[in-house]
């Protein structure tokens, strides 16, 4: 464990060179010294956590309790926003601001669980997010319908309750913020991230998918931090499984609606298809009305998930593949019961290819630290994510949960 209090960082944020900008390579070393947290004993802890999605929230509201105020809490996310697969898209259409959740549809969380019930409250009380019934959703295996789970839609979108969180941690977010490497270096985590100059920090806790298939996750992580994990944590990590699916957010004219309604009935909010295609349909422009209160906006806005059988069909394609949109696009069209040509109806789309979606193998939850990886005690280096408990956000928040734990008893 560390022993003493160390120094916040002290170099200004400088940024490398334009030509470094390509994400797969990693920035070269500036001439100017990292940004450091000294080692002297003075000041208070600089932590970082990386991502934005459920867990990294979720871990950032956690430390910030344990931790209190004094500590620097510091959040890398490379997307715009928070979300993962919590993420909401937005779009202005014909002078209507319209939204669709694109990954998870719900916060369900068990009530029965302290923890929960904290962050249920918070989110209530709060106004960002509003109870849903589970008669008007699909059962699907993330939201279990047994006694004290409870659902929650965002008022503005499912990834507001992540922003809310953040808030609530006092974190300094930054977005658009890329991790590239983390090396230990001087007995503290080196973080470089693309596009600027490195910083130094006490701990650090990963809250970033796991390894596998897909865009950015631990395979991504350059550095040498993965050395100092044993043969048997790198061997769990490899071990890890995900499903994956597609995703698609149609955004139709006002004329669709006399047919959404009728395919969804007059209160269902979903509909589980399973037709080898289509695994569920969401009616999230009636989720919006019905959460905030008000008559529904000008346009329809659909959600369409794909089943694993179909995403595994195209594993090769990806989301700019125009034949394999229009395949998943039309079928949708048909399946509500729309028969006019797409180019009529749809006003706008948006495609996320999922390439870890569901996690279908966990890593065992340690029976100390909980659904945690410990990679390193002194200085901490924790790992976190559904890939140790499951693919909800009550799986996230118990992960991210476990990791502060874990962290904040190695900083005493």
């Amino acid at each position: 464990m560390l022993s003493s209090v160390l120094a916040q960082a002290m170099a200004p944020h400088t940024l490398v060179p334009a030509l470094q900008r390509k994400c797969r390579h990693l920035p070269k070393q500036t001439s100017k010294l990292p940004r450091q947290a000294s080692s002297s004993p003075s000041s208070p802890w600089k932590i970082l956590i990386v991502g934005a999605g459920a867990t990294g929230s979720c871990a950032a509201f956690r430390l910030r309790r344990l931790l209190g105020k004094s500590s620097r809490i510091v959040l890398w996310e490379k997307a715009r926003g928070p979300g993962g697969r919590m993420s909401t898209n937005r779009q202005d259409l014909n002078g209507a601001s319209l939204r669709a959740d694109m990954g998870a549809q719900y916060v369900s969380m068990d009530a029965n669980r302290p923890n929960s019930s904290e962050v249920m409250k918070m989110l209530v009380e709060s106004g960002t997010c509003h109870e849903i019934s589970p008669d008007l959703i699909s059962g699907t295996p993330e939201r279990q319908r047994a006694s004290g789970w409870k659902h929650f839609a965002g008022v503005g979108g499912v990834n507001d309750a992540l922003k809310r969180m953040l808030d609530e941690s006092g974190a300094e977010v930054r977005y658009k913020t890329r991790l590239a490497s983390l090396d230990l270096i001087d007995g503290l985590w080196q973080a470089r991230p693309f596009k600027a100059s490195a910083e130094r920090f006490h701990a650090v806790l990963l809250a970033v998918p796991g390894r596998g298939v897909g865009g950015d996750n631990l395979n991504k992580l350059g550095g040498t931090w993965e050395q100092r994990l044993t043969q048997l944590q790198n061997k769990q990590l490899r071990m890890v499984q995900h499903d994956a699916r597609w995703s698609i957010a149609i955004f139709f004219t006002s004329e669709c609606r006399d047919a959404c309604e009728e395919y969804f009935g007059p209160s269902l909010l979903e509909k589980t298809v399973d037709d080898g295609t289509l695994h569920l349909l969401c009616y999230q422009s009636r989720k919006a009305a019905h959460v905030g209160g008000g008559s529904p906006a000008p346009g329809v806005v659909i959600v369409a998930h794909s089943t694993i059988e179909w995403a595994k069909r195209h594993a090769r394609a990806g989301g700019r593949d125009k034949r394999v949109v229009n395949e998943l696009l039309e079928h949708t069209c048909a399946t509500l019961g729309l028969r006019s040509g797409t180019k009529q109806i749809v006003q706008a789309s948006k495609v996320i290819t999922w390439k870890q979606c569901q996690v279908t193998q966990a890593i065992p939850a340690d029976p100390v630290t909980g659904p945690c990886l410990v990679g390193k005690d002194s200085p901490p280096l924790v790992l976190a994510g559904d890939y140790f408990s499951d693919s909800s956000f009550q799986g996230c928040l118990e992960s991210g949960f476990a990791a502060s734990e874990a962290l904040a008893a190695r900083l005493e």
